[in-house]
């Protein structure tokens, strides 16, 4: 037997104190600011902090999206080691009760149902999964004791392996009490913070409207010292530097595949016609503007980016780029994104597609730093199922930049001067079904390509 090389006493090893000290710093680093009107960073000894993952913080997802740890740093425990008083125990006491006592119920009735079917537990849980309750009713004597300007507000949710998301209340959207709890703050309190303590996305078009709503924080699940690194950013100790990974939709059904998603028409068959129009591919290549983009993520201060000259050496396309931090107070980090618009060929291709990114040091308020961005250009290839091959078409590939989908500008132009073969593969698998794949419209799709006028700087290749 494979011998496992893991702690085997309950002493803290030095390796377990480094890499936490890592986790936490790359922690902060991750986080997502959606919004912030300049109520982030706070500054504040007191804070009246609610909302289901106050308490019972997530640091993973279900199944192995979850590790055992020795300990866990809730957001509660994370104001408290920063030093900042927590006014509302009274209410995360009620919360933690009314939790508790759903998940003893559900507990109760799975070893029940798994009795009844004469099955295991765990496949009554996949089956079912526990849901959390909706939260507990702020009541006007928890704001009056809160003696704070100062609200924070945790939505959690849970998801994982073994059972697929809804459209309903209490998973993408907000509960009912959720809902009313976050207006009642939003009247009362001059500063507002909505944490997002969530692996996935969710519909956040309402909470944008509620005037009030100062800030909103999307931490995600950071692990057993989540608490700790949520307040390294709350406080301004790190500034936020992460960016959307996916794209975060106005409405459900403005994802093309929403409408047939498993519950939605069949758990047993799911027919993928997106084609290439796969996230952000779809919303830059339909013109459905997202209400938040790929790639997008603001900072505690503000950068200027600009764009060198590109060059080619070999098959490897380069661009420089200058950042200087133009903000006056806070140090940060950018990311700076490069997109190709490819030419409009034989195989269709969406209006842009990522092609490098990087992130620059911390940047003092005024400092400058160059980066140079590189990337092989057969990453702009598309496959062909009639020639079994990747190919990079003839044609103008224009080169965008910016620090987010939709906040690029044209930087360039590569020449692709022939059809040129990258690498030759073999079909397998073919479809036994036909898929009714989504085309946008292709002679507005080249045009949106082409606006605004390309810079004339052109490379060939």
């Amino acid at each position: 037997m494979a011998e496992i090389f893991a702690s085997k006493t309950a002493e803290i090893e030095e390796r377990e104190v480094i890499n936490a000290q890592i986790s936490r710093k790359l922690a902060g680093e991750c986080m997502v600011l959606l919004e912030n009107d300049g109520a982030l960073p706070i500054h504040t000894k007191k804070v009246a902090l609610f909302g289901n993952g106050a308490r019972a913080t997530i640091k993973g997802g279900t199944g192995s999206g979850d590790v055992n740890t020795r300990n866990n740093v809730n957001i509660e425990q994370g104001f408290q080691n920063a030093g900042i008083e927590v006014m509302t125990t009274a209410w995360l006491d009620r919360q933690e009760q009314n939790t508790s006592a759903a998940k003893a119920a559900y507990v109760q009735w799975m070893k029940e149902e798994a009795a009844r079917k004469q099955t295991s537990e765990l496949a009554v849980m996949f089956d079912h999964p526990y849901k959390e309750p909706d939260c507990e009713i702020i009541t006007i004597n928890d704001i009056d004791v809160s003696e704070t300007d100062t609200a924070v507000y945790v939505i959690a949710r849970n998801s994982g392996e073994g059972a697929d998301r809804f459209d309903e209340e209490g998973d993408y959207r907000l509960y009912p009490h959720e809902r009313g709890n976050i207006h009642l703050l939003a009247e009362v309190y001059d500063k507002l913070i909505v944490v997002l303590n969530i692996g996935g996305v969710m519909d956040l078009s309402e909470m944008r409207s509620i005037a009030g709503v100062n800030a909103i924080l999307l931490m995600s699940q950071l692990g057993n010292l989540g608490g700790d690194a949520l307040l390294d950013v709350l406080t301004g100790k790190v500034n936020p530097s992460g960016k959307t990974t996916d794209t975060w939709a106005e409405n459900y059904m403005d994802y093309p595949s929403s409408a047939k998603f498993s519950h939605n028409e069949s758990v047993h068959d799911e027919m993928y016609e997106d084609g290439i129009y796969v996230g952000y591919r779809y919303f830059d290549s339909f013109g459905v503007k997202p209400l938040y983009c790929f790639g997008y993520g603001k900072s505690y201060t503000d950068f200027e980016i600009k764009a060198g000259k590109i060059s080619v050496e070999g098959n490897e396309i380069q661009i420089p780029v200058t950042v200087k931090n133009i903000g006056k107070i806070y140090a940060g980090k950018e990311v700076v994104q490069v997109y190709y618009s490819a030419a409009g060929g034989v195989m269709e291709k969406p209006y842009q597609e990522l092609a490098a990114y990087q992130k620059t040091k911390l940047l003092a308020p005024g400092e400058t730093e160059e980066i140079v961005l590189k990337y092989q250009a057969e990453q702009m290839a598309s496959y062909s199922e009639k020639e079994a091959a990747w190919i990079l078409e003839k044609g103008d590939y224009i080169i965008r930049v910016g620090n987010s989908s939709a906040s690029t500008k044209v930087a360039g132009v590569i020449e692709v001067c022939e059809d040129i073969q990258t690498l030759k593969a073999k079909n397998l698998f073919a479809l036994d079904v036909a898929l009714n794949e989504i085309h946008p419209d292709a002679v507005k799709l080249e045009e949106k390509k082409k606006k605004p006028p390309v810079i004339r700087q052109k490379n060939n290749l």
